[in-house]
């Protein structure tokens, strides 16, 4: 999935842009994932697969609701895609792929996420200084 090239008029733009294009890079890259596998641990002392698709988004959400006077929608979400599902100790994850929503549900916490962040973004215009991009 491509973006078309926009022309940054301002650090919204700017933001925009990036995080369209981020986006579009992070779902091609989980398009080669087959869905199967979406919760697989492919190493054993990392995240199932699953995590990384809410994550990428949690991320965002983390980082500029704060700025952008935005309110959390799902705080078990964004906690859960922030930080995953750790071991207790230092073994290895015991974790089993049913403790993790299903694919439709964080792909639901995705779109609504994005929603509100892309409107933010919009509407904060000029404002956004706070978020510095170079």
């Amino acid at each position: 999935m491509k973006t078309a090239a926009v022309a940054p008029s301002s650090r919204a733009d700017q933001l925009y842009a990036r995080l369209q294009e981020a986006r579009a890079r992070s779902e091609e890259l989980f398009d080669i994932v087959r869905p199967a596998a979406l919760y697989d641990r492919p190493v054993p002392e990392r995240h199932r697969i699953i995590f990384y698709l809410g994550h990428l988004e949690a991320f965002d959400w983390n980082l500029m609701s704060e700025p952008l006077g935005l309110s959390a929608f799902d705080s078990d979400f964004d906690k859960l895609f922030a930080f995953g599902i750790d071991p207790v100790g230092s073994g290895l994850p015991t974790d089993e792929p049913g403790d993790w929503p299903t694919v439709d549900r964080v792909r639901g916490y995705n779109t609504r996420l994005r929603e509100k962040l892309d409107t933010a973004i919009r509407a904060a215009g000029v404002s956004l200084w706070r978020l510095c991009l170079p």
